[in-house]
């Protein structure tokens, strides 16, 4: 489960936010969306979805950057040769960028607090990348460090580790540690440092605990889903063995249930290429066998992208991973997102403690009957520091002339601005003096076009 994740002087966020998963403990409503693990002797709580508001360019797609940002650099252990993730096909390098309107370089960070196999983990990295836009820099690791059911195992400091702690994680070492021992490991370490190579993933991995480094990997990797740009992903099946096509019944029963009626899905992979094709089979009374049109041509946008993401939540639900979705209700209807927000709230079907978090334009689901209040997040930039602020519903007064209670009219009060992160946005005189003509000298249109 994640807890929390902080970031710090990333894209639209000068000063950071904090992504909280953690319940407020004086919110009572919707007990049965809370997801609950033990960590030894401590229960330990999350939320189980989480939805931010905020207007366009307020900075909601920066908390889903950042989340993909430090995931990748999790998995390529460090700065060097970073490619593409494979989930969204973004290279880090186009997402790891500093916030812009500062006169002064510093790290950007990562901090995620998470829980798996019953044991709770804090990682945080920063990275020196020079100012925003700022050429010839070589990215380096200025600080990290490891946090293993609230203990300190590990800090380090640019070239340096600064402190090294195992009595706390003995079960997990390769082997047993005396105090001298482990001051020499830590100076081998030092020694060791590769400016832009996580020690996580080197030395703290070779030296003192690979079952450590390999739950933490493990959980990146296949528990923390973060997917870009949601428009343009499509998740396929494997292909079996000697065969070019997929007939997957999972998505032609959730297609059927959404009400798309006249055909079927297969999968089929280009016998050249071998890149994979979703294809739309039709099958009319007087035909024997069906025909296959090209998904893409035939389909509609909001079918595609259902057919699209739908693999990817209920590989999150079986696998009790953190679904983490840019505009995951961009061209689906908002009942197909209420379900799917429902369903990761059912404590008998969410059995494996799965998290969904998206960003939307959307209102409808701004409604104490389907979210509480810490589930619903608000991103607001300010347009004199041009820095976004993250906050919950939850952070708002229970009492007082601002106050927030849990059986409020959230949509309504959203567009009365009474919690901000909305505009008021009037594009008339922009429009028309351009019909006018009156911005042609300020090259308002295209000349040309129609």
């Amino acid at each position: 489960m994640l807890l929390k994740f902080r970031c710090d002087n990333f894209k639209a966020f000068r000063d950071g936010f904090e992504f909280n998963m953690v319940p407020e403990k004086r919110m009572t409503e919707l007990n049965y969306s809370i997801l609950k693990e033990q960590i030894g002797k401590r229960k330990v709580n999350a939320l189980s979805s989480s939805v931010i508001y905020g207007p366009n360019a307020a900075g909601k797609t920066s908390i889903v950057n950042a989340m993909s940002c430090m995931r990748q650099i999790v998995l390529q252990g460090g700065m060097k040769d970073v490619s593409g993730d494979p989930a969204d096909g973004q290279a880090i390098s186009a997402q790891l960028i500093p916030f812009a309107f500062q006169e002064t370089a510093r790290p950007v960070c990562f901090d995620a607090w998470f829980t798996f196999h019953d044991v709770e983990y804090r990682y945080e990295v920063g990275i020196y990348l020079g100012k925003f836009l700022e050429k010839q820099v070589d990215p380096y690791i200025t600080e990290e460090s490891l946090y293993v059911n609230g203990s300190l195992i590990y800090r380090r400091e640019e070239n340096e580790v600064t402190e090294l702690s195992l009595p706390s994680v003995k079960k997990f070492l390769n082997t047993g540690y005396t105090l001298e021992e482990t001051d020499t490991t830590r100076k081998k370490m030092s020694d060791n440092l590769v400016s832009d190579s996580l020690l996580l993933t080197t030395d703290f991995n070779s030296f003192c605990s690979k079952r450590i480094v390999s739950e933490i990997v493990a959980w990146f990797k296949t528990q923390f889903m973060v997917i870009n740009s949601s428009n343009y992903v499509r998740f396929y099946p494997s292909f079996p063995e000697k065969s070019n096509a997929v007939l997957d019944h999972t998505i032609n029963r959730i297609a059927q249930e959404a009400g798309i009626i006249g055909s079927a899905f297969i999968y089929v992979q280009d016998a050249k290429t071998h890149s994979p094709q979703l294809m739309s089979l039709f099958q009319t009374n007087d035909q024997e066998n069906p025909y296959g049109l090209d998904a893409d041509q035939i389909e509609s946008v909001g079918t595609l992208r259902l057919i699209s993401i739908m693999p990817a939540v209920i590989s999150a639900l079986e696998k009790g991973a953190v679904l983490v979705m840019d505009e995951l209700d961009a061209s689906l209807h908002p009942m197909i997102v209420m379900n799917l927000i429902s369903i990761f709230h059912n404590d008998e079907v969410n059995t494996r403690r799965a998290q969904l978090i998206f960003n939307t334009h959307n209102p409808i689901y701004l409604s104490h009957k389907l979210l509480r209040r810490d589930e619903i997040k608000f991103v607001e930039r300010d347009k004199e520091t041009k820095s976004s602020n993250l906050y919950a519903l939850s952070d708002f007064k229970a009492n007082g002339e601002a106050s927030v209670r849990k059986t409020s009219d959230y949509m309504k009060n959203y567009f009365i601005n009474r919690y901000g992160a909305i505009e008021d946005i009037d594009f008339t005189d922009i429009v028309s003096d351009i019909l006018n003509g009156e911005l042609a000298e300020e090259g308002g249109t295209p000349d040309g076009q129609e």
